[in-house]
Formats: C-alpha cells, structure tokens, sequence
C-alpha cells in the first residue's frame, strides 16, 4: 500500500527565517470509495485508494455485518468511473442498518445510548504493564518514522500481543485504519480478540466501538480521548490509555489489566 502513497509528489514553498526555498515531496492520495453491500449502495468512505479489499472488509466486519471470510461470497474492486467494492454475502436477505452515504469515515452511524445499548463486556484476562504499552507505541511509530517524515498526513493503527506487532494499517482517516487492521486480520488469519489496540488518532466513542467489536480489551492512542468514549470505556470494561507519548500517559479505565487499583480512575472522575 505504501508504494501507491508515494507516486506523487507535490511543490510547495517552504518558509523559515525570513527566506522561500522551492520544495517537493510526495503527499498522501485520498478518494472516495462507495460500498455495495448485496447490491444495494450503502455507504461511501473518504479514504486512501489502497487495499480497499481489507478497508471494506474491516468495516463491514465492524459494524457487524461479517464476523469472517466465510460470511463473503464475492468481492470486486472497481477503479474505472467511480472507485468503489461490491461485496456479495452469502446471507441474501441481510437487511443492511439504516445509515446514510457517509462524506467520511470519520462520522459515525451510532448514537452514544445505541452503542451503549450493546453492552460489550470485555475479558478481564489480559495483563500488561506500562512499559509494555510505551515500547509497542514506540514500535509503532518506528515502523512508519520514515514515511511519515517523507509524506506525513495518514493515520496509523497497529495490534500487538504487549510483545510483538503483529499488524499495521495505515489510512488518511483514523476509523478507516482501525478498519483496515480489522480486514487485514481476516485476511492474514491473525485473531484481534485479547490484544491490544495502538492508534495515532484521537479515540472517539466509533473507534472504541469498533475495538468492543472486535474483542480488543485495551486501547492506547498518542492522542486524547472524547468524554464519551471514557464513559463507554468504563462501562465495558475497556482499558482505555491516552496521550502515549515517552514514558508518560493518562489512563482512564480498566487500570487493574496494568496492575492499578481499579477504583483510582473512579475517584478521579
């Protein structure tokens, strides 16, 4: 995918004391995909025209319309007229969720109380520490240190085990990263529950549903939270860490799956 980022480039002016200099370097594509789902047109996502067989998959699997590859019967990228994937499901007579074309997959389809209707409740099993959730974080973002310095401007999405990344997405838009990781763990038969979820981006009550719904009991983000999402957090049972930056974060649920008291983060609500 990232070879498609690079193939082109973009002139600009680069400012500082007090002087112009010319400068090129290659910027991150961006377009919008439409999602045919059993052939109806269900949504449309803003996003980088890469790997659109993994976003879709990732974003149906989250909204909860596919738990595997063999719920997919069929599965066509187009990129001539308009971009977009046909996906058949083997179920025919789905009736897809009422949720209009979306201008980016930035906006969610739920409501806050709709997603606290689903009551997730994650496993209590998995143990990590801090220094575990700041060397993958670092890990992370080793691994896109180059591109991003070349391009910059995308989001990034990991899962590791508190040892290992074992995947990596990257997208201009931070639900359609996490969405790609969710296809690529189809794809790559990696399974997602009881691991940990690392983002670049600001974590909103989408993103946290997304990770409930693919079985993931610990979020990290090196940006902040919405108050939503913290509220969606405790009551799932989420371990939901923000501003991963060093050896520094804040953390605002579930702190006993890192070996803190749980009802610190009560008493600091």
């Amino acid at each position: 995918m990232i070879a498609t980022w690079a193939d082109h480039e973009l002139s600009y002016l680069e400012i500082g004391d007090g002087a112009a200099m010319p400068g090129r370097k290659p910027i991150v594509r961006e377009t919008s995909c439409a999602l045919y789902v059993n052939g109806q047109r269900w949504v449309s996502l803003l996003c980088t025209p890469a790997d659109l067989d993994t976003l879709a998959l990732g974003f149906l699997r989250t909204e909860g319309l596919i738990e595997s590859l063999d719920d997919v019967a069929e599965l066509r990228v187009r990129h001539h007229g308009e971009t977009s994937v046909a996906i058949r499901l083997k179920q025919g007579d789905l009736t897809l969720p009422r949720r209009p074309p979306l201008p980016s997959a930035c906006i969610g389809g739920q409501t806050f109380s709709q997603r606290v209707r689903a009551s997730y409740r994650l496993p209590a099993g998995l143990r990590l520490t801090p220094a575990q959730i700041y060397d993958q974080m670092a890990r992370m973002l080793a691994h896109t240190a180059d591109l991003y310095h070349d391009m910059g401007g995308f989001h990034v999405a990991a899962l590791s085990d508190g040892q290992t990344l074992l995947l990596t997405a990257y997208d201009v838009g931070r639900h359609n990263a996490v969405d790609r990781l969710a296809g690529l763990s189809l794809v790559r038969s990696v399974p997602t529950a009881g691991g940990m979820l690392l983002v670049t981006g600001r974590v909103s009550t989408e993103m946290l549903h997304k990770a409930a719904r693919l079985g993931i009991p610990l979020v990290a983000s090196r940006n902040s939270p919405t108050e939503p999402a913290v509220r969606l957090a405790r009551e799932w049972g989420v371990t939901l860490c923000g501003y991963v930056r060093g050896r520094r974060m804040h953390l605002y649920s579930a702190p006993e799956r890192l070996g803190f008291d749980p009802t610190a983060v009560q008493v600091a609500s």
